[in-house]
């Protein structure tokens, strides 16, 4: 018997109501060809509900040869940090309002310009495509930003996108940001008890609803035990890293690897905070409506506020 409908005391009405939607509207199509239209209509109709919650303004740029969609908050002051957001997607989607659904609300309640980067996509584009497009992005905003005012954050993909830049920024000599953000992902692989726990949330899991770090086609090619590539399992480039936030949920498949990258960050005496969402999902905060994910704005928010002045 699944267990997916039992839920803690302390979950919220609205996301017990929306987890069996979430199952079902959040189904991957089997090919890539069906995946992307079908991501960005998903993403499109939460980005709605997210810009009629928080007033933003929003321009599309491009630095370095990027696009990037600059998101600004309603009376924002003009010397406030900058943020980088990383979007997910595998690597393979999650372009356009994905990007832009996970920019809005931490732009509006952290009240920062954030540049949500639009980079390029697997399998056309593979490692390193995407650090590449993050890295040129950033070198220019360091021309004009001190990179102690700058945040660096990303969910899912964007995580694991967010550990490989600061990675590169080590490898090239360039300044790290003043702190970064990994949520729902880590540069590990989405193994251990939160894989396996999918088969009893998820009906769709099958032999388990975890993707594969190792086959994503954004790796063909790649050497993860290159610490450039995955820096988990090298923690002389660990100590480095700025102060980093992760964020999980006990029904996210990348649990514990977030948990772990978390264990490895204090290892190697990084300052660093894990908060664990219980009952709640892969990517819940990109769904404005429930009381956990403002919850998970205000911990962002603050966690950059108080790290970047």
């Amino acid at each position: 018997m699944s267990d997916a409908g039992q839920f803690g005391p302390w979950v919220s009405d609205e996301a017990k109501a929306r987890f069996a939607a979430f199952l079902a509207e959040s189904a991957t199509p089997p090919d890539l060809a069906a995946a992307r239209p079908f991501f960005r209509d998903y993403n499109q109709r939460l980005l709605d509900k997210a810009q009629a919650r928080y007033a933003v303004d929003v321009a599309e740029r491009t630095i370095a040869g990027v696009t990037v969609y600059e998101v600004v908050p309603a009376g924002r002051a003009a010397d406030a940090p900058v943020l980088l957001c990383l979007h997910g997607g595998a690597f393979m989607w999650g372009e356009g309002p994905g990007a832009l659904l996970e920019a809005v609300p931490i732009a509006a309640v952290a009240g920062m310009r954030v540049l949500a980067v639009d980079y390029r996509l697997a399998p056309e584009h593979v490692y390193p495509a995407a650090v590449e497009d993050v890295v040129a992005v950033y070198r220019a905003l360091i021309e004009t930003v001190d990179p102690a005012r700058i945040g660096i954050y990303g969910c899912s993909a964007g995580a694991l996108l967010t550990t490989q830049a600061v990675a590169r920024f080590l490898h090239d000599g360039l300044p790290v940001p003043g702190a970064i953000g990994l949520f729902h992902g880590a540069p590990l692989p989405f193994s251990g008890d939160a894989a396996l726990a999918q088969k009893l949330f998820d009906p769709r899991a099958g032999s388990g609803a975890a993707p594969k770090v190792e086959e994503l086609p954004y790796f063909i090619g790649a050497d993860l035990s290159d610490p450039l590539v995955l820096s988990a399992g090298h923690p002389e480039m660990l100590a480095l890293f700025p102060p980093s936030l992760l964020i999980s949920a006990t029904r996210d498949f990348a649990a514990s690897a977030v948990s772990v990258m978390h264990r490895r960050l204090l290892a190697a005496g990084t300052e660093t905070s894990f908060v664990l969402f219980d009952g709640l999902w892969h990517a819940h905060h990109m769904d404005v409506d429930l009381p956990e994910s403002v919850e998970t704005y205000a911990i962002i928010a603050d966690f950059f506020r108080k790290r970047l002045g």
